[in-house]
């Protein structure tokens, strides 16, 4: 077989993993929600991010692409196989935290996080090193 074919995953449980912790940072963005991420999703939210943070070197990202969907052009009949890899995507699973912050002060952290929670599909919260935040920010749908 040339090409490993993924499979579409379907979570059943929501339950959120309390022991995904931050690692190389101070900051972080949490997810509540079950969602495939995608290479533009992401690309978004790290450009909002810099928008407000004018800073190098201050995020770490853990939510990188691997996972590649498949998709057939269209007017094909069915059958003559699967169809060519189009996209990359991550599987984020409740609980996995996406970005992480160091050596970047609590007010800018906080509106770089909330504009960029807006443009991930899944609902996140704030977490800081050794105390969880309880500020849930929606994102929009």
């Amino acid at each position: 077989m040339k090409f490993k074919k993924y499979f579409k995953i379907k979570y059943k449980n929501n339950k959120i993993n309390q022991y995904d912790s931050i690692h190389f940072g101070e900051w972080g963005l949490k997810s509540l929600g079950n969602c495939n991420l995608t290479t533009e999703q992401l690309s978004a939210t790290i450009k909002s991010i810099k928008r407000v943070i004018k800073k190098k070197n201050f995020l770490i990202i853990k939510a990188l692409p691997f996972w590649s969907l498949t998709r057939k052009p269209r007017d094909v009949r069915m059958g003559r196989g699967k169809g060519s890899p189009t996209l990359k995507v991550y599987p984020l699973r409740a609980g996995k935290i996406i970005f992480e912050f160091k050596g970047v002060s609590e007010e800018l952290v906080l509106r770089g996080l909330k504009t960029s929670a807006l443009r991930l599909p899944v609902q996140t919260i704030i977490v800081k090193k050794y105390d969880k935040r309880t500020d849930c920010i929606k994102s929009s749908w």
